[in-house]
Parts: C-alpha cells; sequence; structure tokens
C-alpha cells in the first residue's frame, strides 16, 4: 500500500512539476519528458508487470491533463514500462547509466511515433527541421534529467523495498512461511 500511495504521488508530483517548473527552464522551445524518465526508471527496478502498470497510470494522467486523445498516452507508458522492465529483471539496479542510454532510445522512439502522428493529423512536416528542432533537443534535454531522477526513484525503491520487508518480517512471511 506504501508503494502504490508513493507512486501516485510522485506521478502527480511529476505533472505538477511540468506544467510549472520545467516551463522556467525550456531550452529551444523544449522541455525534457520528466514522465518517459520515471517510468523507464520504474520499468527497470520493478520489472516489465508493475513498469507497465505505473507507465498506463502515469500516461492516463498525461492523457486526462493535457492530451486531446484519452489512452494515447497511457498505451504507450503502458508499452514503454513493459519493453523497459523485461530485459532488465537481472540488472544491477545501482547502474545509473544504464537508465540514460534506455531513456535516450525510448526518447528517439517516443519522438519519431509522435513526428509520425503529426504527419496523420496534420500533413506534411519536414523531417529534418523535426530531428534538428525537436526530436534532438527533447532527447538530449531529458536524457540530462535521466540520472539524478534515476537516483531519487533508486532511493525511494530501495526504502520501500525495505520498509515491505519488515513489515512483512513483522507480521509473517504470509503463506511462503506456513
Amino acid at each position: 500500500m506504501v508503494r502504490i500511495i508513493t507512486m501516485a504521488a510522485i506521478i502527480l508530483i511529476n505533472f505538477a512539476l511540468q506544467s510549472t517548473f520545467w516551463p522556467q527552464f525550456s531550452i529551444m522551445g523544449v522541455m525534457p519528458d520528466t514522465a518517459l524518465v520515471l517510468i523507464v526508471s520504474y520499468a527497470i527496478l520493478r520489472g516489465d508487470i508493475e513498469g507497465a502498470l505505473f507507465g498506463f497510470f502515469t500516461g492516463l494522467v498525461h492523457d486526462m491533463l493535457a492530451a486531446m486523445f484519452i489512452g494515447v498516452f497511457a498505451l504507450l507508458g503502458f508499452l514503454t514500462g513493459y519493453v523497459c522492465g523485461k530485459p532488465f529483471r537481472d540488472f544491477f539496479k545501482d547502474n545509473y547509466f544504464m537508465p540514460f542510454f534506455v531513456v535516450v532510445a525510448v526518447s528517439l522512439v517516443h519522438q519519431f511515433g509522435f513526428y509520425v502522428m503529426a504527419i496523420m493529423l496534420t500533413g506534411q512536416l519536414d523531417f529534418s527541421h523535426y530531428v534538428r528542432s525537436i526530436m534532438l533537443p527533447t532527447t538530449v534535454y531529458t536524457a540530462t534529467v535521466a540520472i539524478p531522477i534515476y537516483a531519487v526513484m533508486h532511493f525511494i525503491n530501495t526504502r520501500i523495498t525495505r520498509h515491505e520487508a519488515n513489515f512483512k518480517s513483522l507480521f509473517g512471511g504470509g503463506a511462503d512461511d506456513e
């Protein structure tokens, strides 16, 4: 229960910061996609199923606050959480550079997906201009905040995991102990 409340608070704080704090620090008209960093970080730390659920709810909040179509970011978050959590099940969680590279790759894929959606919704768009003015700056900015955000998420996850282990040992291990 502590994990659910904490993750819900993190999602809400992220979107509050995304709409108030980050616009003050936009560079070349772009802001980091901190929701994407949170999804990747949580998926790496907790695995594919929890990463997918966290991604879904993060995307759903994004859909409700800013999107034209409900469900697009929820689906993207779900898929991102699942895909990023799958190969990192046995990953050394204290490696802070792996999330950086994963965020770069995922951000590029997301930005390309947004470009394709923009073509479908608005017509022609100059790809080279999009890459130079939106795709690369957003990816670089997002990757820049990936390591500090992952460090915070790692710290929170470690504390919650320790709390859950203490709670479990205090009240018995459940069905495994019988």
